[in-house]
């Protein structure tokens, strides 16, 4: 999977994202304020317009009314974007949605966004917006070397010096009954009629661990396994750690806050990664066949 050859052949996928970035520069308080004018000049004209010195009284007081009305809409604006802002001692205060927005751009040059689902691109955007670039390396969608399967695909890895973690995320909708233990999971689809089984994401997701485990030997306890559904679904089972819904998600990664990595295993960390990315040529075909010929083992 060729991480540094493939992502220049597109521009970011972020950039593209219409659901984040098209900002409108429209303010809905400005429409707002303009149809009150229109509502208060038609108001006016028909209840002034017989008595020119009344009209005149009118729209002198009709000013003074919009230019309160203007004064409130940009105080209430500046008391919204002020609790938007984000300060630490010594640091300038940045919006929140700023601060998003360069989280991303910054995540776009580690992220490998092609072949993504639906739901696997919801989860790439939340890692990439919210997660510090400073402090988090995110990397989608890979396919490294099994000692079991022949190879193996890792939806999300994020890596910091909190540890490293290693995401799989379903995009099912419905119910979602499963314990850890059991080796199947069951998707039950609205109608209630139609239910299937996959494999157990929590023991799928070890695998990718140990895989990563052997990549990575200088990293011993500091991966952590989370698995996320889409919004779509409903887990009515009892809670199990690190099962979560995309909303969830960064305050899972969040709440560890040891560091477990030192400056030079994070950098090492990303470097095999990226290594790992741009040698390793397995196809999703060829992977899928690794898949197959392991079963019917």
């Amino acid at each position: 999977m060729s991480y540094y050859r493939r992502r220049y052949k597109r521009p970011y996928y972020y950039h593209n994202n219409r659901s984040y970035y098209n900002r409108n520069n429209s303010s809905p308080e400005g429409s707002i304020a303009a149809i009150i004018v229109i509502l208060l000049s038609i108001g006016l004209i028909s209840f002034m317009g017989k008595n020119p010195i009344g009209f005149i009284l009118g729209v002198f007081e009709f000013i003074i009314f919009i230019g309160v009305i203007v004064l409130v809409i940009f105080g209430i604006r500046r008391l919204i974007k002020r609790g938007n802002k984000i300060s630490e001692p010594g640091v300038i205060s940045v919006n929140r949605e700023d601060a998003a927005q360069i989280n991303s751009e910054k995540h776009g040059c580690k992220c490998y966004m092609e072949g993504l689902t639906y739901g696997e691109q919801e989860v790439a955007d939340t890692l990439a917006r919210e997660l510090s670039y400073k402090d988090y390396f995110i990397f989608n969608n890979l396919i490294i070397p099994s000692e079991n399967n022949g190879s193996t695909q890792i939806d999300h890895i994020v890596i910091s010096k909190f540890g490293i973690f290693v995401i799989e995320s379903k995009d099912y909708k419905g119910w979602i009954f499963g314990d850890k233990d059991q080796p199947f999971w069951t998707q039950s689809l609205p109608d209630g009629k139609n239910k299937f089984q996959f494999q157990n994401p929590i023991h799928q997701n070890f695998a990718h661990i140990m895989a990563l485990k052997t990549l990575m030997p200088f990293a011993t306890d500091c991966f952590y396994s989370i698995v996320v559904f889409s919004s779509n679904s409903e887990i009515k089972t009892i809670p199990i750690e690190n099962v979560v819904h995309v909303n969830q998600l960064i305050g899972c990664i969040k709440k560890y806050t040891q560091e477990k990595l030192t400056e030079n295993d994070v950098q090492l960390a990303i470097g095999k990664l990226s290594y790992a990315c741009q040698t390793v040529d397995i196809t999703a075909s060829e992977h899928i066949a690794n898949l197959n010929a392991n079963h019917q083992d």
